[in-house]
């Protein structure tokens, strides 16, 4: 397993160049949903529809949430941009012994305070139409060994409408149900939030 290493001058010089990449490719990025951080650590689920998920993740964190980062990322990938590592990802390898390494660590990350773990238990790509989201169980194991974390759901949507470049609009949701949590459940709960953010994004831009 590749652990993080966080470098705050690191952290600042990406921190630039990703918010230049982000106003070179995007018009506006905007948050919708009434969430307020705390001290409490925050377990971050975004869908994962594209290459951009993680630059939008770590935009979230310094508009909104202002959390010492970390983010999950496949070993392979990982290995290829050892980089991010100083940024606070960490790897997942796909073996069983890889992935319960993984998990244990990502468990202990939520259990200290003002840490924010991106996590994405779809396991794999999809559209951002797609509203029928499969979550892998691994998010299960994590929710099972504490509870005084916050579960946010994301929903990352891009859209053009009448202009070159596209906007992106992250949606929010706090889930609270932890101390009874069912894969299944919040699997249902997620996909609801999704469909009614998609259903959202054309009265977010009429305004």
């Amino acid at each position: 397993m590749i652990k993080p290493a966080h470098n705050a001058l690191y952290e600042r010089f990406f921190n630039a160049y990703f918010n230049y990449i982000l106003r070179r490719n995007f018009r506006e990025i905007r948050i919708e949903g009434d969430f307020v951080p705390d001290n409490r650590p925050i377990l971050l689920v975004p869908n994962h529809f594209s290459w951009w998920d993680g630059f939008f993740a770590w935009k979230l964190n310094t508009m909104l949430l202002h959390k010492k980062f970390y983010l999950m990322m496949l070993e392979s990938e990982l290995s290829r941009h050892r980089f991010f590592a100083k940024l606070g990802a960490f790897s997942i390898a796909p073996t069983s012994k890889g992935m319960l390494e993984s998990l244990r660590f990502a468990t202990e990350v939520i259990k200290q305070p003002n840490n924010l773990l991106v996590f994405y238990p779809q396991g794999k790509l999809y559209s951002q139409h797609h509203m029928a989201l499969e979550f892998q169980k691994g998010i299960e194991r994590i929710v099972e060994q504490s509870d005084t974390f916050r579960l946010l759901m994301c929903a990352n949507l891009i859209d053009y409408y009448a202009y070159p470049k596209p906007s992106i609009t992250i949606h929010l949701q706090e889930y609270e149900r932890l101390q009874d949590f069912s894969l299944t459940q919040f699997q249902l709960t997620y996909n609801l939030f999704l469909k009614q953010s998609i259903h959202k994004q054309d009265k977010i831009h009429r305004q």
